[in-house]
């Protein structure tokens, strides 16, 4: 029986020619995660950010009604450019980091199984987490870009690292999960054989893992888009949660966030299962 694999199930070759293949089909999987999930993501953004101009009593349809009124239909993709050739950039990264390291890491020590976890070896946990803290250091100038233009606002390449510790505390943590979902799901299931189940497979995973780590993205949005507390020139994070309403006000944006997440990872999945399919049938692994 085949032995299925993360991101693909055809025969592997070396680690470094693994990485260049994961990068080139990578840049397929970024383009189309953003060109899908950007309109619910700026509404997302601009309900986690407060932006008074488009969020009255906080509600989905409220904000995305003010979009409309305000910016046309343009205003659902403000700020796609700078997340558009990121998305490329970071969601290549991850994948291509993730499939080195698993592939390089192919010997009998590393392929111990953790306890308690479905199966799941350590070099698929140490390949989670070097492909999502790889990700974090280049998606992290690039999401303050997007938020401050999503929000209306000027951004300044001084500041770009500005909320990094909470993106990578956000993003290391996401994606590890997203990894590890998707690897028990490609061995414990057949939903990668068809369409559907790679759009249900990946993007239930993205979202899942979104899900755990709502929080830090509520913050880390207030953060990169300079939201104002009150009476408070320097807001800590306890400022910031306090004035978000406790942690139940963290979870704002929550419903379009996880329909952008859920739809884009989805779609992303099932381009870049066809660019892997062609790369092998083109004899790049041979």
């Amino acid at each position: 029986k085949k032995k299925k694999k993360m991101t693909h199930n055809h025969k592997r070759g070396e680690w470094y020619k693994e990485g260049a293949i994961s990068l080139a089909t990578g840049t397929l999987y970024g383009a189309t995660n953003t060109l899908t999930g950007h309109p619910l993501d700026t509404v997302k953004s601009k309900m986690q950010a407060k932006d008074v101009r488009y969020s009255t009593n906080g509600g989905m349809t409220d904000t995305i009604k003010l979009i409309f009124r305000n910016e046309g239909f343009r205003g659902f993709y403000r700020g796609v450019v700078p997340p558009m050739w990121g998305s490329v950039a970071y969601r290549s990264m991850q994948f291509s980091v993730f499939e080195s390291v698993y592939t390089k890491l192919d010997k009998d020590q590393y392929k111990k199984e953790i306890p308690l976890t479905g199966g799941i070896q350590l070099r698929t946990l140490a390949a989670a987490f070097m492909g999502a803290s790889s990700r974090s250091v280049l998606e992290s100038p690039i999401e303050y870009a997007k938020v401050r233009r999503q929000t209306g606002q000027t951004w300044y390449l001084r500041n770009v690292y500005d909320g990094f510790y909470l993106q990578w505390g956000r993003t290391c943590p996401m994606m590890t999960i997203y990894f590890l979902n998707v690897d028990s799901i490609r061995r414990h299931t057949n939903m990668f054989d068809t369409f559907w189940g790679q759009f249900v497979a990946s993007g239930g995973s993205a979202m899942f893992g979104f899900w755990c780590v709502w929080p830090l993205e509520t913050l880390k949005n207030q953060v990169q888009a300079g939201t104002k507390v009150e009476g408070i020139a320097k807001p800590t994070l306890m400022d910031r949660i306090r004035h978000a309403g406790g942690i139940r006000g963290l979870y704002r944006g929550i419903l379009p966030g996880s329909m952008s997440i859920f739809s884009r990872n989805g779609a992303a999945m099932i381009v870049m299962q066809k660019a892997q399919k062609l790369v092998n049938e083109m004899g790049l692994r041979d």
